[in-house]
């Protein structure tokens, strides 16, 4: 017979030490407090203004693959660079992209992730954005 200890094994019927939260003890847990970070891109061309609304934002010109597809620009890979949330903080990465990736004109290495900042200026091959936080 083997001994767990004060581990509660999932999946019995004793609930041994959990303690349920009731909504009072979740909301008062400070990570609760965070305010909502909303990233978004603007494209300088046409000032279009493009939410980062998912962990791992894919943008390039393969429609089916990509959350920002770019439709007018050949210089642009079809899967050209990826924005990486984390948290309350923000990533570019280029995706080995025939043109690269460039932060406040400054070409950034394939494959890692280079931190963004609002007011950045991300240019994807010959096509420019803004990287804005609110």
């Amino acid at each position: 017979n083997m001994n767990f200890g004060e581990t509660t094994v999932l999946g019995g019927t004793s609930y041994g030490e959990t303690t349920v939260l009731n909504e009072t003890t979740v909301l008062a847990h400070p990570s609760q407090h965070r305010p909502q970070i909303n990233a978004y891109i603007i494209r300088d061309k046409n000032k279009e203004k493009v939410a980062i609304n998912k962990p791992r934002f894919r943008i390039g010109k393969e429609k089916s693959y990509v959350d920002y597809f770019i439709a007018d620009n050949t210089a642009i890979s079809r899967s050209h660079a990826d924005i990486i949330t984390s948290g309350n903080e923000f990533f570019i990465v280029d995706m080995n992209s025939t043109n690269h990736t460039f932060v406040n004109n400054e070409m950034i290495a394939s494959g890692s992730e280079f931190k963004l900042t609002n007011g950045d200026n991300i240019r994807l091959a010959n096509e420019t954005f803004t990287f804005k936080v609110n």
